[in-house]
């Protein structure tokens, strides 16, 4: 049951305001009981020096599944198995693999429209347009067996 606080919560010590939020050991913080963890419940855990969240927190019969976070470590491998929406991803080298060999490795929609694909292979595959887009300078167009380059 929550407790309502109408004025601004000032804790006057260095402690925690929840036990839960720091563990001196794994031992400790897997020893978390399903009924007192919640999904996003982060916890410091002392001895590694790592902050650990509750992405499950199990039920009378399981434990609580933990993950660690990422405390700005650069990140070296990235597995992605569904949709990333990001506004920007800054690197120096992006490597993408098909992990099963068979599907595409880049698929770009536009709309219902899919003009570019890498497919397993590496071969990059053209949408052949049924009409003649403005042209764009740079701008690569595949259609009737014939490419355009955009040179204005």
């Amino acid at each position: 049951m929550a407790i309502n606080i109408g004025a601004g919560f000032n804790p006057s010590t260095q402690e925690p305001i929840d036990s839960r939020f720091i563990a001196a050991t794994a031992t400790e913080r897997l020893s978390i009981p399903s009924f007192n963890s919640y999904k996003g419940l982060i916890v410091f855990q002392q001895d590694t020096q790592e902050f650990y969240v509750c992405v499950d927190p199990g039920n009378n019969n399981t434990s609580p599944t933990w993950e660690i976070l990422n405390t700005g470590e650069t990140v070296t491998d990235l597995t992605v198995s569904r949709n990333l929406f990001a506004p920007s991803i800054s690197s120096s080298q992006v490597t993408l693999t098909t992990l099963d060999g068979t599907t595409d490795i880049i698929t770009i929609n536009s709309g219902s429209n899919i003009p570019l694909i890498v497919n397993s292979e590496g071969l990059i595959i053209l949408d052949e347009f049924t009409y003649t887009p403005k042209a764009v300078m740079g701008g690569l167009l595949y259609s009737g067996s014939d490419f355009y380059m955009g040179t204005e």
